[in-house]
C-alpha cells in the first residue's frame, strides 16, 4: 500500500515513534522529513498510542525491494 503524506503527518510520526529493535533507515529524509521510505510491519500488529516497530524501515523503495520481500516472507 502506498500513501501520498503532503503535509508529512505521517512521515513525522514514523521517524518519532521509531526505535530498536526497528532498523534504523540508510537514506530517504529530504528537507528533514522521512519520503519514499519503505516501513513493513508484521502480521497482526496495530497501530496504537505509539506505532509498531518496523522489520524493515529503509529506501528508496526502487532499490529496497530485496529488503521488502525478506521483510514480508515472501521469496
Amino acid at each position: 500500500m502506498q500513501f501520498w503524506d503532503e503535509e508529512h503527518v505521517l512521515a513525522t510520526r514514523m521517524a518519532k515513534d521509531a526505535r530498536a529493535p526497528q532498523p534504523v533507515q540508510e537514506c530517504c529524509l529530504r528537507n528533514n522529513h522521512l519520503w519514499d521510505l519503505a516501513s513493513v510491519y508484521r502480521p497482526g500488529v496495530t497501530w496504537d498510542a505509539v506505532l509498531p516497530t518496523a522489520v524493515v524501515f529503509n529506501g528508496p523503495v526502487l532499490y529496497a525491494k530485496e529488503e521488502i520481500v525478506k521483510g514480508i516472507g515472501m521469496k
